[in-house]
């Protein structure tokens, strides 16, 4: 059973644009989020409890109290991507997805992802996807969250469209709640891709201070999504760090983002964004895996608009 109330974190915001796609935010905090150095941990979990907010009603969520991967809310992906004809998974990225327990486990509350080098095999990591089980449209999602900090490491909590209605990616959306990579873990990456004629997108990264890190185990970072028709918002901790109207982008007829998305959880490993790994930064097992080497999720949880 969950307990306790999410900790609000207090964060100095100075913002500068970089340009019309790309952008930082730099966030100063020096109150109540103090991370230790080098922090050691095995298998922490906050367990806290999805919030409640005003306007908001919760309609779905999943705070991985179980044993076992709710099957009623996720699939595995598998592989290289060949069996979804894209392999590399679209980026020549060096991992194999499975569904074994040194790759993907739960305990304590929390769900657990470890990209993992064994020699002869390689890299392995795990995939999951809410894909014809549960479908996010308008309104609010709240995801708890740490992030791995290793070279070539690249952790994605995302959401692609449920149907090609519009064609292939990017035609059809993504809406990327959030993306690290490599060692920057204050560093937030938030995107949307789309784009019929060519590869659109609207990016910003938020730059933490050296206090404020998207790697810590024992409380977790929230990063949340408002979407609407017109617009997405996304915050951290409650705090927003980008917006996006979709009137104001190019080329954005038909507009992707009225449809139903579903959600992904994955640890990718090398490729084209965060480049070459490094083996020798990678546990080989689950067993005495430091937290810091994982993807890890106390909750995602789903709000309907009251409105």
């Amino acid at each position: 059973m969950k307990y306790g109330l999410i900790t609000h974190i207090n964060l100095l915001l100075n913002v500068v644009i970089l340009s019309a796609c790309m952008g930082s935010t730099y966030y100063d905090d020096t109150s109540e989020f103090l991370r230790p150095e080098n922090p050691i941990s095995f298998n922490s979990c906050p367990n806290k409890e999805p919030q409640s907010y005003d306007g908001f009603t919760l309609k779905w969520s999943d705070d991985f109290s179980s044993n076992d991967l709710n099957q009623d809310n996720w699939s595995y992906m598998y592989g290289d991507g060949s069996l979804y004809d894209i392999p590399g998974w679209g980026n020549n990225e060096e991992q194999l997805y499975v569904d074994n327990s040194d790759n993907i486990y739960l305990v304590n509350g929390c769900l657990f992802i470890i990209p993992t080098f064994k020699e002869n095999i390689g890299y392995e990591s795990a995939r999951i996807n809410t894909s014809e089980k549960f479908l996010f449209h308008f309104g609010r999602i709240d995801v708890s969250f740490s992030v791995p900090e290793l070279t070539g490491v690249w952790p994605a909590i995302w959401l692609l469209p449920e149907r090609k209605r519009y064609g292939y990616w990017p035609a059809s959306g993504e809406i990327d709640l959030v993306e690290t990579r490599n060692n920057a873990s204050d560093e937030l990456i938030t995107t949307i891709h789309y784009g019929h004629d060519f590869h659109r997108y609207e990016s910003k990264t938020t730059f933490l201070s050296q206090l404020s890190k998207l790697t810590n185990p024992d409380d977790h970072n929230i990063i949340s999504i408002i979407w609407t028709e017109e617009s997405v918002v996304w915050l951290l901790n409650n705090l927003e760090v980008f917006r996006i109207y979709f009137d104001d982008l190019p080329s954005i007829e038909p507009n992707p983002f009225v449809e139903q998305f579903h959600g992904l959880i994955n640890v990718a490993v090398g490729g084209n964004f965060p480049g070459n790994p490094n083996s020798l930064e990678y546990c080989s097992a689950r067993e005495n895996c430091p937290d810091v080497k994982k993807l890890i999720i106390d909750y995602i949880a789903y709000y309907e608009s009251d409105n």
